[in-house]
């Protein structure tokens, strides 16, 4: 009796063990890909003006996220991101991306605006409509009415995107400072 106590105990012990370490991995997962984002991510307000830590009057904004490798993973095995953030990231490893620099963008207007890719810069590279690999139909380009969010990808030349470097991102004269990460 005190044989089956002993190992029925020995059981469950395991089973909690092992319970424990796959929460801590999701927990890990969710962190790690919280990381990445952060430093593979930046926001770029167009036309708004600085007040305090808000930002008034601007046509829109244009997240922008550098989609590498550990990025890319991170996102295919987690679940519960926006439906586009997983829709864009079958772009990573495709033909076009080969040589280049993978981002993906979602683009929310909060007035109408006539977008123009030429005006989307990357560490000083303008893109082209060449540039531009997501479906036409997903694509922002031309007039977007206000209250509109538009996701796209598209590549830019792997030499502006230098591991370590600050570049600047951004739509028009709008452009922010950031650091590629390594």
């Amino acid at each position: 009796m005190k044989r089956k106590i002993f190992f029925l105990l020995m059981l469950l012990l395991s089973f909690a063990i092992i319970g424990c370490q796959v929460s801590f991995r999701a927990d890990a997962s969710t962190n790690d890909l919280n990381s990445l984002l952060d430093e593979r991510q930046t926001d770029c307000w167009v036309e708004g003006e600085l007040f305090g830590d808000l930002v008034l009057g601007s046509r829109g904004t244009i997240q922008f996220i550098y989609l590498d490798a550990k990025l890319s993973k991170a996102i295919s095995a987690e679940q519960g991101l926006a439906p586009w953030v997983d829709d864009l990231n079958q772009y990573y490893g495709s033909p076009e991306t080969r040589k280049k620099a993978l981002f993906i963008a979602n683009l929310e207007a909060n007035k109408p605006w006539t977008v123009e890719e030429q005006k989307i810069s990357i560490g000083g590279y303008h893109l082209t409509k060449k540039d531009v690999i997501s479906s036409s139909w997903k694509n922002p380009f031309g007039t977007v009415d206000a209250g509109t969010s538009w996701q796209f990808a598209f590549v830019v030349p792997q030499d502006k995107v230098k591991p370590g470097t600050e570049i600047m991102v951004g739509y028009g004269d709008d452009l922010i400072k950031w650091k590629v990460p390594k």
